[in-house]
């Protein structure tokens, strides 16, 4: 049942109540006007049923509807989660790594809130790398030592 049938079965029991409403108001024998206010009593019954049917039904549906955004916001998450998988990095930190092209690396804290953030190299600290989310930086190359002997002196 929708709320159109809903709405169609309420305004017929309002037309069948005005009928015994002019039925009552006409001139009738005294043993039918209790029979008619006993009929009308039970159809002011069913109408405030139907209504509050009606308002339970939208309410349903509008969780369905939340229940279904929500259910398609999850879907498309790990759509996007599929695509990664946590690795240990030659710099020792633990990330995940794109599986795809081009290759990149995004944040195993910004992820857990469902946010993807692709790690930037620092340039100025070699091997780390900086969430472009958080802020954190994260080891992902080894490091370079400096050897003097390379540079001559």
């Amino acid at each position: 049942m929708d709320v159109i049938s809903i709405a169609g079965a309420y305004q017929g029991l309002k037309a069948v109540k005005e009928i015994l409403t002019t039925a009552f108001e006409a001139k009738v024998d005294a043993e039918v006007k209790p029979k008619i206010l006993e009929a009308q009593g039970k159809l002011g019954e069913v109408q405030d049923v139907l209504f509050i049917l009606r308002e339970r039904l939208s309410e349903l549906q509008q969780e369905r509807d939340d229940l279904k955004a929500k259910l398609a916001n999850a879907e498309a998450w790990q759509s996007q989660a599929d695509q990664y998988e946590l690795t240990t990095t030659p710099g020792t930190a633990v990330v995940y790594r794109y599986k795809g092209q081009p290759d990149h690396f995004a944040c195993p804290s910004c992820f857990n809130k469902r946010e993807v953030h692709i790690l930037q190299d620092n340039k100025l600290m070699a091997g780390t790398y900086r969430c472009t989310g958080c802020g954190f930086n994260y080891r992902v190359k080894s490091p370079t030592h400096f050897n003097p002997r390379v540079y001559g002196t």
